[in-house]
């Protein structure tokens, strides 16, 4: 298979922090309306602390292809596709790049986030999933540890 993959290393999700939250940390350009809490709801909580990849295939391919691939890369220890939340502590690089695992339907359709960069302009966009073109990247990550984020309260505490 003709497929770069580039080892990222490690990033940490906050899930403390809403779906708008995430979005205005990447200090986006544009970011397309139909990126919503609804359509994209995010369920987990705590910090998550993730090992990424990035997979370059080079070629047109399909949403499905690209699924099998990562998740066939390393069958004692899975990828998996990033979800939205992985995606944007990410960012953007000057590359388009997918994150297969949070979809939402619009106009009946299903949509798939991605991020990319132009010169100076960054974007957070949705695609019809379909077929993506030579030059897009795909996300995968696994999960290395959680931390439960606890409220920070004075009670049990003595003075």
């Amino acid at each position: 298979m003709n497929t770069d993959t580039i080892s990222t290393g490690s990033i940490a999700v906050d899930y403390s922090k809403s779906l708008q939250d995430m979005i205005a940390d990447g200090n986006y350009d544009w970011v397309n309306p139909a990126i919503t809490p609804k359509g994209f709801p995010i369920t987990a909580v705590g910090i998550v602390q993730f090992e990424t990849k990035v997979f370059h295939f080079k070629r047109y391919i399909s949403s499905e292809d690209a699924v099998e691939a990562i998740t066939a890369d390393d069958r004692r220890h899975f990828w998996e596709p990033a979800k939205i939340e992985v995606l944007l502590a990410y960012g953007t690089r000057q590359y388009p790049i997918v994150g297969l695992g949070s979809f939402a339907g619009v106009l009946g359709s299903r949509y798939v986030p991605y991020l990319y960069g132009r010169g100076a302009g960054r974007g957070f966009d949705l695609r019809w999933d379909v077929v993506w073109y030579g030059h897009f990247r795909f996300l995968a990550i696994r999960e290395l540890s959680s931390l439960l984020c606890v409220p920070k309260t004075l009670s049990g505490f003595i003075e």
